[in-house]
């Protein structure tokens, strides 16, 4: 055993450094109520609790949303634009601070509750404005993407531990998926909205299939993954 300061090599059992005096620490000894040798840290007394912080962004949130309905109210004699922004404030809250309220914020339960914000928002927008693009463009692209994005997060938890590489056939996969989604987007403004088919869905598409089958690439040629990994850690 040495001395931390000096270096000097102990004696078994020595209280204090011979040379510069400094107390050695045995760490299989009771300590004793004299002065460390090392300054002790700060114990945590308590634990900082949330509720009061979201309560407030409650209110911020909720307090504009009630502004505009009391305006509208009063203007308008009902609800006609401010119906908008409250439903706009309400998403905006479930996306962003309803996860909070929580301590397991697991993806895999709050994705599908802030797609299906998104889908609710489209749909009053659509009665609202008496339009018929919702069940013929806005549910099947919300529910595809829906469906992609749980199915890759769930892949994704399942992919973490020893076979990490894994996570590259979803990801490549996914990125595949995404240009796949472009073109079903194109094919319902044309059916939904009359709009030509001109077929810009497939430069997405390309730069996507492109990134995606990188992935897989990567995935599968295991030196390609250590010298990505060794230049670049990743």
């Amino acid at each position: 055993m040495y001395c931390v300061k000096c270096g000097v090599e102990l004696q078994k059992g020595v209280a204090r450094c011979p040379l510069c005096g400094l107390r050695v620490y045995h760490p299989d000894l009771q300590e004793s109520p004299e002065a460390r040798p090392y300054p002790r840290y700060a114990e945590e007394t308590g634990t900082v609790r949330h509720g009061g912080v979201l309560f407030v962004l409650t209110v911020l949130f909720a307090l504009p949303a009630l502004v505009c309905l009391l305006i509208d109210m009063n203007m308008n004699g009902g609800i006609h634009w401010s119906g908008y922004v409250a439903f706009s404030v309400l998403w905006a809250y479930v996306v962003f601070c309803l996860p909070l309220w929580f301590k397991r914020r697991s993806p895999t339960v709050f994705f599908p509750i802030a797609m299906a914000a998104t889908i609710a928002l489209a749909l009053y927008v659509c009665l609202k404005t008496g339009g018929r693009w919702f069940l013929s463009f806005a549910f099947p692209v919300g529910g595809a993407a829906l469906l992609l994005g749980e199915a890759v997060i769930v892949l994704l938890r399942h992919a973490v531990g020893p076979h990490r590489h894994r996570s590259l056939f979803v990801l490549g996969g996914a990125f595949i998926a995404s240009g796949g989604l472009c073109m079903l987007i194109e094919f319902l403004l044309h059916v939904t909205f009359g709009l030509p088919m001109r077929w810009w869905c497939l430069y997405p598409l390309s730069a996507l299939a492109l990134i995606g089958l990188m992935l897989i690439v990567i995935g599968i040629c295991a030196p390609l993954r250590e010298s990505l990994h060794k230049k670049f850690f990743i």
